[in-house]
Formats: C-alpha cells, structure tokens, sequence
C-alpha cells in the first residue's frame, strides 16, 4: 500500500513539472526495446535494467557536477525518484513508461543547460544522413549496442536466448567498432565532414547498421508468442 501510494505521488509530481515544458520527442531507448515486444509486455527484468542504467548514468552526471549545487541536488532528487519507480508496485507497463519518460526529460533540460548534447531522442533514422554530426552516430551505434546487450541477457536469464540472433549482434557490434576506428583513424587526417569520400563511407556505416538492426527486430519478434 505505502509503494502504490508513493507511485501515486511520483506521478504527480511528474505530471505537474511535465506540463510546464515543450512536449519533448519519444525516447530511443524505449521506443526499439518496445518495438521488440509488440504482442507482449516488456519483460520486469528488462525494465528494471533500464532503470539501473540510467541510475548508473546520474550518478555519473551527478559526480561531473558535483560542484554545482543545483544541479547536484537535481540529479540526486532524480537518482532517488528512478529509484522509487524501481520500488514501487507498476499497475502496467504504459504507466512506468510514461513516468520514466518524464524523469528523463528532466535530465535532458538540465543537461541542455550545462551544454551536454542530448541524443536521448535520436534514432539511426533522424541521423543518418546528416554527416556533420559524426560524434553523435558514434554515439549513437554504441546506444543501440547497448541495448541489445541489455536485450540479451535479460532473454538468456529467462531462458529464450533463441530469440537473439547472435549472428546479426556479432555484425552490428563490428560494424560499430569500424564506425569508431574509423573517427580515430581519420581525426587527423582531414576534416571529415568536408570529404565527400568521408561522408560515403558514414553513409555506408549508417545504412548497414540500420538494415542490421531491422533484420535482428525482425529475427527477435517471430520467435515471440
């Protein structure tokens, strides 16, 4: 009764701070995890590894601005409230994303603030052409890296590790490490975005990647009930 109750007041409080800002994008992370299981509901476990995640992600945030006593005390009122949504009982699984969804936009406002790009809302798709911002699809690539390995052991641990396809996960994971060779191998050579060549290959990268990651959906959804 005492977690229903404080979910409530969670909510709430949510709700309120939300509908004074701009109605922010979907996020990325739930929308592909989401996109996998869409004739069930996303496993407990899965959510509750999206939590520590990003409860692993403020108290990174927390310690690079530690000096700053705003900001700390925001991402600390954030770490605890990711912490209470972990605790409390969920009455369904919209109710958790949209309370999730809420939390994390106000770390994208703040982070906004204090100059940190924010990719939160960011799909393959809304960068894949655009080659002046390589450092945000490097990012980008290791995100979805991520969550698929998050995917992974979360169906190992509930014995359905069929449902992965290692094959593809092998691939996007190299694929991946290319995109990120080649930022390093390139970074002195020439200005990447002014070379055509340069921007062929992003391309390329992008394309490959995009289509690997609707082959392993694609692969992960037949095998569900």
């Amino acid at each position: 009764m005492k977690n229903t109750i404080r979910l409530i007041l969670l909510f709430a409080v949510i709700n309120v701070s939300y509908s004074e800002s701009t109605m922010m994008p979907s996020l990325r992370e739930l929308d592909f995890i989401k996109s996998l299981y869409p004739r069930e509901d996303v496993p407990d476990m899965l959510l509750t590894s999206l939590v520590n995640r990003r409860i692993d992600q403020v108290k990174t945030l927390y310690e690079k601005f530690s000096s700053y006593k705003d900001s700390k005390d925001l991402y600390n009122n954030t770490e605890q409230s990711l912490q209470l949504l972990l605790e409390s009982n969920r009455t369904s699984n919209a109710d958790f994303y949209k309370a999730y969804e809420r939390i994390v936009d106000r770390i994208v406002d703040v982070n906004y603030i204090m100059g940190i790009d924010d990719n939160e809302h960011m799909t393959i798709n809304t960068l894949f052409e655009d080659t002046e911002s390589y450092d945000l699809q490097a990012i980008l690539l290791s995100a979805y890296i991520d969550d698929i390995e998050m995917v992974r052991k979360c169906e190992d641990s509930l014995g359905n590790s069929y449902r992965v396809d290692m094959k593809i996960v092998d691939r996007l994971k190299s694929l991946s490490s290319q995109f990120q060779n080649y930022r390093s191998h390139n970074a002195n050579g020439f200005t990447i975005k002014a070379s055509r060549v340069s921007q062929s290959t992003i391309y390329l990268c992008l394309w490959q990647f995009r289509l690997l990651l609707k082959q392993f959906t694609a692969t992960f959804t037949h095998y569900l009930i």
